[in-house]
């Protein structure tokens, strides 16, 4: 831990955030307050002091302090978010926040009123068809907050949208509503989601087949609403639904091409000032447009930093990178820690981090291709291990193909995603040609039909009864003492990785059991 100190406090600070969330009804914000001034008050004056023998009260007082500080944080969110609604039917005034999304029945609008963001089901009609993000609804309804369900196995709905910042949520009937004669005023979020919608638009305008219009989209600005049922499942059986959701994968291509497009600007210090500048810039631009979902801030403040390193003379991708990703975004929002994006996505790259040097090291070549095959199914090894216990975890089932399928991957979402900003590059100036569009749409064709033939092989997925929560902690307790078997190559070790199996196996018997939950 000593050799990763921004970890030291992540890792308090997620815990205080995780202890806030089951904990909060007896928590008291004000009271977490005074006791963070007050502990802060006591570090000041260790420091002051600076006597040796107190170092490990003052290391010991600021891992507390973080913890305090998750606890705060949290209690501040929660009380922003949790409401209570009038019982009775009021009338109400709100901004439409994002494209409303069409449902089997109703029009699901997301809607700022108060400061507070509520879900409205419009009955669909002709009418509500026309609502568009940014119109200000006059409306008559009834919210009610969403309610928390504890029953095992069951998707906690309502935990979910309080953790996306959703105060309540109501269904509006028809002549209950109506859209203000006022001309929109968008925030600049609401102008990034404006740009991706046009950007989506304009894949229509190409050409692009019905069927790969929604993969497009996904694959390269994040647009997810119009992928079906279908194609979800597919991509998810074969082990590439991470492919449709932009995250450090899809950061990593664009940030590729740019540092390419850029690289001129190496010549001088001055220039790569510049250079990390304009990065920075337009990865956030892109990040804004991908509507800032958590795997995208995350992989955009990681390149951000990997982009100052180089600047300041250092190249290392380490844990220190990603636990300061992880501390702004905490510090930015507490509920980003109960987003699965954001779990699988910090798992997924602290695992390669630890992970694919042991197994990289496993065998050696010389052949540049088969290092590079090599590296690639150690990269997709080490990501999938780390994530598999949170994948059962939420989805039960574990892909079997997921190496075929993510080799595959590894070579054909790059193309698409640079095939597709040349389209957009030479859509600035005339009109897209005819024959690149084409090697676009079938290049997205033949990724679904990828996804689609390896999501019918035999035994495609394996399905797993639910595991419970203990089992995901002592899984990763299990990797560490692995990996921690792995660099001191002991008795002592083996004897305690064997002891954690044996752990494992009997929390195992007793949640299938029913004993434990």
């Amino acid at each position: 831990m000593k050799t990763y100190p921004i970890l030291r406090l992540v890792i308090p600070l997620a815990t205080g955030v995780f202890f806030a969330e089951y904990f909060h009804e007896l928590l008291s914000l004000t009271w977490v307050a005074y006791a963070l001034f007050a502990l802060f008050i006591l570090l000041g004056g260790l420091l002051f002091l600076r006597k040796f023998e107190c170092r490990w009260m003052f290391g010991f007082g600021v891992m507390f302090f973080m913890f305090l500080l998750g606890n705060f944080l949290f209690l501040q969110k929660w009380q922003q978010v949790k409401v209570e609604w009038p019982s009775e039917k009021m009338y109400y005034s709100g901004v439409v926040q994002e494209t409303p999304v069409e449902k089997k029945r109703t029009m699901q609008c997301k809607v700022r009123l108060n400061e507070r963001n509520v879900l409205l089901y419009v009955w669909k009609d002709s009418l509500s068809r026309e609502i568009k993000m940014g119109d200000r609804l006059l409306f008559q309804a009834q919210i009610a907050p969403p309610t928390r369900t504890n029953l095992s196995g069951d998707f906690d709905y309502a935990s979910y949208l309080l953790h996306q910042g959703i105060s309540g949520t109501s269904f509006i009937s028809s002549g209950r509503w109506t859209i203000a004669q006022e001309k929109p005023c968008l925030s600049l979020k609401q102008k990034a989601l404006q740009i991706r919608n046009r950007i989506v638009n304009s894949y229509k305008e190409w050409g692009i087949g019905e069927e790969q219009l929604p993969v497009l989209a996904a694959l390269t600005v994040g647009a997810k609403m119009e992928l079906d049922a279908e194609t979800r499942t597919a991509y998810s059986t074969a082990g590439i639904a991470h492919v449709l959701a932009l995250s450090g994968l899809h950061i990593a291509i664009v940030w590729l091409l740019l540092d390419f497009l850029l690289r001129p600007l190496e010549r001088t210090k001055g220039l790569r000032r510049l250079k990390w500048l304009l990065s920075t810039v337009l990865l956030w631009s892109f990040a804004f447009i991908a509507g800032l979902e958590a795997s995208v801030v995350r992989a955009v403040i990681m390149c951000m930093l990997l982009e100052l390193g180089k600047l300041m003379g250092s190249r290392v991708l380490s844990m220190n990178t990603l636990a300061i990703a992880a501390f702004f975004m905490l510090l930015y929002n507490p509920f980003y820690l109960f987003d699965v994006g954001f779990q699988l996505s910090f798992i997924a790259v602290a695992s390669i981090l630890l992970f694919y040097p042991v197994i990289y090291k496993r065998w050696r070549t010389k052949s540049w291709i088969a290092k590079w095959g090599w590296g690639t199914v150690s990269v997709s090894l080490a990501a999938q291990l780390g994530t598999a216990p949170l994948v059962m975890y939420y989805f039960s089932t574990f892909s079997v193909y997921f190496l075929l399928a993510n080799l595959i991957v590894a070579i054909w979402v790059p193309l698409i995603i640079y095939v597709c900003a040349l389209l957009a590059l030479v859509a600035i100036f005339i009109k897209p040609f005819a024959w690149l569009v084409w090697i676009l749409d079938k290049q997205v064709l033949v990724l679904n039909e990828v996804a689609e033939h390896v999501s019918r092989l035999p035994y495609a997925t394996i399905s797993w009864t639910e595991m419970s929560r203990w089992e995901v902690f002592l899984l990763y307790v299990l990797f560490a003492l692995v990996l921690w078997h792995v660099k001191v190559r002991r008795h002592i070790s083996l004897i305690v990785v064997l002891f954690g199996v044996v752990v494992l196996l009997l929390v195992r018997l007793l949640v299938v059991s029913g004993i434990l939950t």
